[in-house]
Formats: C-alpha cells, structure tokens, sequence
C-alpha cells in the first residue's frame, strides 16, 4: 500500500476569512482533517461531510513535555494511504512544532508540505486597531514563547525595547511573572502593553494597559486561558485605528440552520457565522412510479430535498426529463434556484399539484408522495454558545438542539419564512420580539423580500 501525503495547515487566527486559498482547498480535498482545539467552530464547519474530522492536539501547550513527533493518529492515517491535513492554529511554523513533526514524517518516508497560515500576532493587532511595526516607533518585532525566560526576551528586553514591539505567544499564564522581570530590567512601567484573547472571533478581546499594571487587570477581570502579550509603544495606536468598533455586530455569533442568501451579509458586518445545511438525499422511489408521475396534471416540489431526490432519480433510472411535459412547482426559493440553474422552468404551485416529499429519519413529512429519504449531516465538532440561531431548516435545528444543547442555551431563535414560524409557534420557541436585532427586524424587510418573510417568535 502506498502512503499518503500529509499537510501541515495553518488555519489562520480565527476569522475563516482569512484562511489561505490553499487552506481551504486541502479543507475539501484530502481525506482526514486532524485538528487542533484552537481552530474554531466557524472553520470547521466549512469542512465538508464526506471528509473524516478528528481532534487532536492539546489547547496550548503550557510546558507539558511532548513525547511523539507528529501527532500518532496523523502519521497512522498517512500510513494506510489517506491523504491528511493537520490543520492547526495560526501558522504551523510559528511555534507549532514543524521541527518535530517534519523530522518524524521524514524518519517513515512519508510525504509533506507546509501550508503557512496568518500567525496569531498579525491576526490579533490587526483586529484590535494597532500594527506591529510603525514609523518612529517600532521597527521591529520579536516573537517569544512565554512559557519561560529565553535569550530572546532577555535580548527584547535589554536592545530592543524602545525601538522594537514584543509578542509573547502562550505567554497569558506567567503574565505577572513576565512583567516583573521586564521592569526588573530596566523596561519602562508605562509601556504600553495588551494582552489579547479569541482573537479575529466573535469573542475577541482586547485589554489595554501597561507593563506595570497589565497583570493586575487581568487578574481583576478575572480572565484565565490563552492569550497573546504585546508590549511596546504601537499599542497606543489601537484607540485610533480600531476598524471594528464600526462593525455593527462585531463580537456576536450567529448559527444559521439551513440556507440563508444573506450570511455574507452577516460577515461583513462583523458577525461570526456558522452554518449549518448539510443533507444526504437519496431516492427512493422506483422507475415505474417514477414514470406515472408524468401523468399527474402538476408537481409540486415541498423542498429542495423532494426535487434533488426527483433528479437523482431520472439520473439513476435514465429518464429524458422532457417526458415529464406537466408543470413543475415549488414555493421555495431553493427549489426555484436548484431548478433554474438546471434550465428548467418552476412555476407557481396550484391546487391541483401532486405534491413530492421525503421521508426523514424514516418519518414521513408532508407531501402526496415520498420519493426519497434524507439524512442529517450534523457537526461533528462542539459548537459555541450562539446568540442567535437564524432557522430555514428546522430538522437542524431541532437536531442540533438535542445533540448539543448548551450552544443554543442563550440563543435567540428567528424563523426565515412562514412554515418555520409555524412550527416554532407550536413548539413555543419563543423570544422577546422587542428584543429581535435590526439586522433581522428593520433590514430584512428589504434584504430578503426575494426569500420571503422573516419572523421572530
């Protein structure tokens, strides 16, 4: 058996935006995508279904002693032939190990390349407002793990220190160890310095302040887990320059259960977006039945689903579309689009349409005829609490609801059309109405009056 080749990604700082073209092709091309804990829930979700997930890694590693070069589970993939990527945070080759676990790759033959991502440090001073190098005050940038005293901070912190910004990566949990051994060595108090979290997320934050006092307000705002440390005069510069305080829904996270035309919409605004629209249809129905269809006066597709399963069909059995010479209907936008990019005309139902449905789990929905079967692709990582979840599929989300409860804890539940209003109605899924988001309750009257209404129960 030949072996395969493995990838070593970097999945950027947070925001999918910035992951690479490379990234993202490799995301859908290789056959195991083996991730680290820090890659975030908006990334993985645009992993596609047919590619096998696992989590690896540890969240930071914190000094623990590492006993293996490349990750077991990794090398045992590349080992019975699979294509791997190893997709982790940031850049593999900004204190990611790829010292190690090139050299273990090389020791078993087995094939590589190295994928760089955006590092933590461009992507985390980049979204609080502030660069790591500006004119007249910083003309260079050292990167230091903060696990430890090194000879690179003591080298920052005896030439480097008025000319130059620090990045102290893993460097949150000896914060008050840090500074104190700066200030002991001479380094100015009043310099500037921030200590940064989640950053390029929806939970990104930034705390400001100085050597001196930096781990006394971390500590008072009780925050513990990973962070970057970025110390020198360029930070002052984050109250001018911070493009995301205009961003009018920056720091809000958003699932959407379905399809939704306008999540770009949502990005460019600031919202971290993880969809959710993954369905394996499959056919059901047998040529002979198939072929009495075209005798009905009309056919009504429910959803995309019912038209997808229909299609696959007439592929599978080998059957002109043309005999079906009775009009085609649906109500759904999806349908309408699935239809029109096929060539095909989707007119508006009427009541003597013979409705085509599918079953799903085994349950019969509604519809005259089931003619094919559907099955949910949910996430196969932990999803973030949300605060709102925008529902055009409500299979996903009542599933979601039961597999992972504690992301929709808080969530603000919005219907995108009618039949998912009523559902809600019945199942009271209900929020506050006063408290719907503009983005939903004032913009969407014109955004999406191609899509229907949208409600909010």
């Amino acid at each position: 058996m030949s072996k395969g080749k493995v990838y070593l990604v970097g999945s950027g700082p947070g925001d999918p935006r910035l992951l690479t073209c490379r990234a993202k092709q490799l995301l859908s091309k290789t056959d195991v995508v083996c991730y680290d804990k820090l890659v975030s829930a908006a990334i993985l979700s645009l992993i596609p279904e047919d590619v096998e997930m696992h989590e690896v890694g540890y969240r930071g590693y914190q000094g623990t002693h590492i006993d293996y070069g490349m990750h077991p589970e990794v090398i045992e993939f590349a080992l019975r032939g699979k294509n791997v990527t190893r997709l982790k945070a940031g850049d593999p080759c900004i204190f990611g190990r790829t010292t190690e676990e090139c050299r273990s790759l090389n020791e078993l033959g087995i094939a590589y390349e190295i994928i760089p991502g955006i590092t933590a440090a461009l992507g985390a001073a980049s979204y609080s407002g502030f660069p790591l190098t500006s004119a007249g005050s910083a003309s260079s940038v050292t990167f230091v793990s903060g696990h430890k005293n090194t000879d690179a901070m003591e080298d920052w912190v005896t030439n480097s220190n008025k000319s130059g910004t620090l990045v102290l990566y893993m460097g949150a949990k000896k914060l008050a160890e840090h500074t104190q051994h700066m200030m002991d060595k001479g380094v100015s108090p009043s310099l500037p310095m921030a200590v940064i979290s989640s950053a390029t997320s929806a939970d990104h934050k930034c705390i400001i302040g100085t050597v001196e006092n930096m781990a006394r307000r971390v500590e008072d705002l009780g925050y513990v887990g990973p962070a970057l440390v970025i110390a020198g005069d360029v930070v002052t510069q984050s109250k001018e320059l911070d493009w995301r305080q205009y961003l009018p829904m920056a720091g809000c996270k958003v699932l959407i259960c379905g399809s939704y035309e306008h999540a770009e919409m949502l990005r460019e605004m600031g919202a971290e977006v993880i969809s959710v629209d993954v369905t394996k249809v499959r056919p059901t129905i047998n040529e002979q039945t198939l072929l009495e269809l075209c005798d009905k006066p009309e056919i009504e597709f429910i959803d995309v689903s019912a038209f997808e399963a229909w299609w696959q069909a007439l592929v599978m059995y080998k059957i002109d579309v043309r005999q079906f010479r009775n009009p085609l209907s649906s109500a759904e936008p999806k349908v309408q689009n699935a239809m029109s990019k096929l060539g095909l005309r989707c007119d508006k139902p009427s009541n003597d349409a013979f409705r085509l449905g599918t079953t799903l789990g085994g349950i019969e929905g509604s519809g005259d005829l089931a003619i094919g079967s559907v099955d949910l692709c949910l996430p196969r990582y932990e999803l973030p609490q949300v605060a709102w979840t925008l529902v055009s599929d409500f299979n996903i989300y009542q599933a979601i609801k039961e597999q992972q409860p504690s992301s929709l804890e808080h969530a603000q539940f919005v219907a995108l059309n009618p039949v998912i209003h009523r559902m809600a109605k019945e199942l009271k899924e209900v929020c506050d109405y006063e408290d719907i988001p503009w983005f939903v309750h004032t913009e969407s009257e014109s955004l999406i009056s191609n899509l229907g209404d949208v409600h909010a129960v």
